[in-house]
């Protein structure tokens, strides 16, 4: 990609390159500790040794903090100082997931560079730290990148099934967004956002909607706005993240508050 890119372009050809890279290249055997995909990322952290945060020199270091706070709750939900789910953050390791943080932005050179890490097959998503915890009552995105980053990287894959947004071999998720778009409860617009995509971002909305995070539901894209609305309208995303078969994240929303130092290492 060349030429002035926006950050909401960036982030959907960020989307769809992790997609290329979860379905068609082989699956890493190299664990989250990986070095960083670019050398103009010069500061890690590794969460739960399944999620590595990488960041250029001039990214606040509080912002990078916060978004280590925010990987931590999605890993360890139930707030024990334990990650929740083994099958999970084995598949994170085996896919090197990695969260790549900036300022405001990527110039076309990193972009070409983090391409490169894409291709390699490596699963990435981008934070920025203008939009992480960013006050003024501004709604924080780091909790909805790092659960794009979770899902792609470790719940798809374990249980493509259940989870997976393949158009192809629609899972019990898929299904319920396309019955959500039927209903009128959920209406994603933007035309860069393939199907896939929208099904991405109508499991994180419902995320949003079962944990009442309001910020995130501000707009009229999810029409359900809580757990009840969710449990009476569509009763099978309730059953995806209440089974007793696995521990999917659905005790608390993240903060960018998380007790447990130890889980969470600079390197």
């Amino acid at each position: 990609m060349h030429g002035k890119i926006s950050q909401q372009t960036l982030l959907h050809s960020i989307h769809s390159l992790l997609l290329l890279s979860l379905f068609y290249l082989p699956v890493s055997t190299a664990n989250a500790t990986a070095k960083c995909p670019a050398s103009f990322l010069t500061q890690s952290v590794i969460i739960f040794e399944a999620i590595q945060i990488c960041a250029t020199a001039d990214t606040p270091e509080d912002k990078i903090q916060h978004a280590a706070n925010v990987a931590a709750a999605w890993l360890d939900n139930d707030l024990d100082g334990r990650a929740d789910e083994s099958k999970v953050i084995k598949a994170l390791q085996q896919n090197r997931a990695t969260l790549v943080m900036a300022p405001d932005d990527f110039s076309d050179k990193q972009f070409d560079a983090l391409e490169t890490a894409f291709q390699s097959g490596r699963v990435l998503q981008d934070l920025y730290a203008t939009e992480t915890n960013p006050g003024y009552n501004r709604r924080d995105a780091s909790q909805e990148e790092l659960h794009h980053l979770l899902i792609n990287a470790g719940w798809m894959q374990v249980y493509p099934e259940l989870f997976g947004v393949s158009v192809h071999q629609p899972s019990a998720l898929f299904r319920q967004w396309q019955q959500a778009e039927r209903q009128g409860y959920y209406h994603y617009d933007d035309p860069s956002c393939d199907d896939e995509c929208k099904a991405m971002e109508f499991h994180y909305l419902s995320a949003a909607a079962y944990l009442e995070s309001k910020a995130d539901l501000y707009s009229d894209e999810m029409r359900i706005k809580n757990r009840t609305q969710l449990r009476q309208k569509l009763p099978v995303v309730i059953r995806l993240f209440e089974s007793n078969d696995y521990s999917y994240p659905h005790n608390h929303w993240p903060t960018g508050q998380y007790a447990f130092s130890t889980a969470i290492k600079w390197q």
